[in-house]
C-alpha cells in the first residue's frame, strides 16, 4: 500500500478555479462551482492504482502521473481530450514496479520522482518528462529499509530532495539538490527517530526548508527540521507532537513564512506555531470540527494571486458541501510574529555572512587570475 494512498490533490489555477483529483477504483477529476460545490466527477483513467500525483504547472497545466495495474509509469495531461498515456517506465520483472510518485516542476522542465525495489534496496529515482521520448531515470539514493518517504520541493529552478538512509546503522536525514540536471553531494543529520515517518516538507519566501517527519497514526513523535540551502545546514530537530497528543496525522503548512503543524484528530485538530528560531512551540490552539463536514488529506496547489501567503505540503481540508480549512487563514495572517525583532537580527546577520562569503570567493578569484 503507498504512503500517498487516500490523499488528495486540491489544484487551484491563476483565475481561481479550483479542481480535485482523487483515487476510487479509478482515477477521477471534478471541479468546484462559482457555488462552493463539486461538480460531477469526470474518469481520468480507469487502469490507475491509487499511487498517483498530480502537478498543477505554472502555466495552469494540470498533469498526472501515475502506476497502473500492469505496473507501469504513465504520465498524461489532464486537461486535454483523453489521449494514449506516455509510459514513463515499464518493469517486466513482478514486484518491481514504482511507488511513492511524486511530479515537481521546475526550470521549466517536469520531473517525476519515485522509488524501485531492487536488490533489496528501495532507490529513490528522478526521471525528466520531455519530448516523446522517456528520458533515463537518475538514482539519487538508497532509502532505509523501514521508510518508503521522502520529501521534495522546490523553487521553481531548483529542486530540494530530503529522505532517510543509513550508514553502518546509523539512520540519517539527507538532503540532496538537482540544478542544471546535476545532483549535489548529500547534506545529513542524524535522525534518531522512527524510519517509518513521513517526510514533508515546503519552502519559505528567504529559501529556508522546513522538513516535517511525522507518524500516519499519531502513535509516535513529530518532529521539524529547518534546512538553510545557502549554509547547506539542518537545524537540530524539534518535537513538535508525540502519542500523548493524540491519535491523528499531521499536516507541514507555512503562513506568511510562519511555520505551523496542524494534526487532525478524529472530532478536533491542534495548531502549533514554530517559533522562527526553531526551539519552541511559540503558540498552540485547539479547533473542534463541526458539522459533519469530512476532514481529508490533501495537497494544495495554488497559483492563484491570494494564496500567496499560504504554502503547504499535506494539509487538512474539509469536504461536505464544498470545500473549506479547518482553520481560518485570516486569522493566522494577522497573528504578529513575537521574534519579529530577533528575525530582523538573524536577516542582517545573514546578509553580513553572505557579504563575506561574496568577498571571499572575489578575493579567491583575485588570486587564481593573478598572472
Amino acid at each position: 500500500m503507498p504512503l500517498n494512498e487516500n490523499i488528495r490533490y486540491i489544484l487551484k489555477n491563476s483565475m481561481g478555479v479550483t479542481t480535485c483529483i482523487w483515487y476510487k477504483n479509478g482515477l477521477f477529476m471534478s471541479l468546484l462551482d462559482k457555488d462552493n460545490r463539486w461538480g460531477p466527477p469526470f474518469l481520468l483513467s480507469d487502469t490507475a492504482t491509487g499511487d498517483f500525483s498530480a502537478l498543477l504547472e505554472t502555466d495552469d497545466v494540470i498533469s498526472t502521473c501515475y502506476v497502473d495495474y500492469a505496473g507501469r509509469l504513465l504520465y498524461i495531461n489532464s486537461c486535454e481530450e483523453k489521449k494514449e498515456p506516455k509510459v514513463l517506465l515499464e518493469s517486466r520483472i513482478e514486484g518491481y514496479s514504482p511507488y511513492n510518485v511524486r511530479l515537481v516542476e521546475a526550470d521549466g522542465l517536469i520531473h517525476a520522482f519515485y522509488i524501485i525495489s531492487h536488490n533489496r534496496k528501495q532507490l529513490l529515482t528522478c526521471q525528466k518528462i520531455e519530448g516523446p521520448e522517456s528520458m533515463i531515470p537518475e538514482v539519487l539514493g538508497i532509502i532505509i529499509r523501514d521508510g518508503q518517504s521522502y520529501a521534495v520541493v522546490t523553487d521553481d529552478v531548483n529542486i530540494h530532495i530530503f529522505f532517510l538512509t543509513d550508514v553502518q546503522g546509523i539512520s540519517l536525514l539527507v538532503h540532496r539538490k538537482l540544478s542544471g540536471g546535476k545532483a549535489s553531494k548529500p547534506v545529513t543529520t542524524p535522525f534518531p527517530y522512527s524510519a517509518s515517518l513521513r517526510l514533508q516538507s515546503v519552502m519559505a519566501d528567504d529559501g529556508l526548508i522546513y522538513i516535517l517527519a511525522s507518524p500516519d497514526n499519531g502513535q509516535d513523535v513529530s518532529v521539524i527540521y529547518k534546512f538553510d540551502p545557502v549554509l547547506n545546514k539542518f537545524s537540530k530537530g524539534l518535537e513538535v507532537y508525540n502519542s500523548s497528543s493524540g491519535q491523528g496525522s499531521d499536516s507541514l503548512i507555512l503562513v506568511n513564512n510562519i511555520p505551523y503543524v496542524v494534526r487532525s484528530l478524529k472530532t478536533s485538530f491542534i495548531l502549533s506555531r514554530i517559533s522562527r528560531d526553531m526551539k519552541s512551540v511559540a503558540d498552540e490552539v485547539r479547533i473542534e470540527m463541526t458539522g459533519h463536514d469530512i476532514a481529508l488529506k490533501c495537497r494544495y496547489q495554488s497559483n492563484y494571486k491570494k494564496d500567496r501567503f499560504f504554502k503547504c505540503d499535506l494539509t487538512p481540508m474539509l469536504f461536505g458541501n464544498g470545500l473549506n480549512f479547518p482553520f481560518n487563514i485570516r486569522t493566522l495572517m494577522s497573528q504578529k510574529n513575537e521574534n519579529e525583532v530577533e528575525d530582523c537580527k538573524a536577516f542582517n546577520e545573514r546578509i553580513q555572512e553572505l557579504e563575506g562569503r561574496i568577498e571571499f570567493l572575489e578575493n579567491t578569484i583575485r588570486e587564481i587570475l593573478r598572472p
